[in-house]
């Protein structure tokens, strides 16, 4: 059994891996971007209920629901400022192994426009009007994870 997990496994890393990817065609963030998002979705983390409830409400894979929501995140956390970024902070529990998926690579803190963030969610085939639809899932949530009424209303300005 553990065998054929493998195999599903890594047969689904193949074909899911843009051909760009595999052969070496892709830029330094689209490959950065490609392998830590599947890595990523084969861990623990994409069980989380966010990347769950996003997959539930838009047509996207886990690997793409985990990719955009850290996107959102990083963003906020670059350009959320005071009180806001410290209550931001004390929300992730769950949020943690989200946000570490940009956090190591160096594209998080480059993630501090719109322009950027569609940039960087791109690259995992997410286009600007589905990123949009992760916004009120995202904002949902953290509002049930105990999130203020003026952080919520910073990231719905901040956010698309």
């Amino acid at each position: 059994m553990k065998y054929v997990a493998t195999f599903l496994t890594l047969s689904s890393l193949v074909f899911a891996t843009p051909s760009y990817a595999l052969f070496g065609q892709g830029d330094k963030t689209t490959d950065v971007m490609t392998q830590m998002a599947t890595q990523f979705a084969d861990d623990q983390a994409s069980q989380s209920p966010l990347v769950q409830s996003i997959t539930e409400q838009v047509d996207v894979s886990s690997t793409q629901a985990a990719g955009g929501a850290s996107a959102l995140l990083a963003m906020a956390a670059n350009n959320l400022t005071g009180n806001n970024q410290q209550e931001l902070a004390s929300l992730r529990p769950d949020l943690t192994s989200l946000s570490s998926l940009l956090g190591g690579s160096g594209v998080s803190s480059g993630i501090g426009s719109i322009s950027a963030l569609y940039d960087v969610t791109q690259q995992l085939g997410i286009d600007p009007a589905t990123l949009q639809q992760f916004v009120p899932i995202v904002l949902e949530y953290l509002g049930q994870q105990g999130a203020s009424q003026g952080l919520l209303s910073s990231l719905t300005q901040l956010w698309p």
